[in-house]
């Protein structure tokens, strides 16, 4: 039952979508957020390019991708964080909660 709050998606110009800032950048003075709360969670290089030169920390969901060896040695390089299940995510972001 959850409805986002915003969507960045590919209906909008190309200039305001991944691997533009722009979506970041707006979450980010919209809601007040500073880079080193925000986690941006995805499958794709864009993503990286989107949040690495706003400081934004990148996961890799590494889980759709076991059939592309070279993107995933790739994004786990470049990326802050991989994880080769949504339950490892899950685990990840919700640690600290069970403590």
């Amino acid at each position: 039952d959850m409805e986002p709050d915003d969507i960045f998606g590919w209906d909008l110009p190309e200039a305001l979508r991944k691997p533009s800032p722009y979506p970041l950048k707006t979450i980010l003075e919209k809601y007040g957020f500073r880079p080193e709360e925000l986690l941006v969670v995805d499958d794709m290089k864009l993503a990286w390019d989107m949040a690495h030169p706003l400081g934004v920390k990148v996961a890799f969901a590494g889980w759709g991708r076991k059939d592309f060896p070279e993107l995933t040695k790739e994004m786990t390089a470049l990326c802050d964080y991989a994880f080769s299940t949504p339950e490892a995510l899950k685990q990840f972001l919700f640690e600290e909660e069970s403590l």
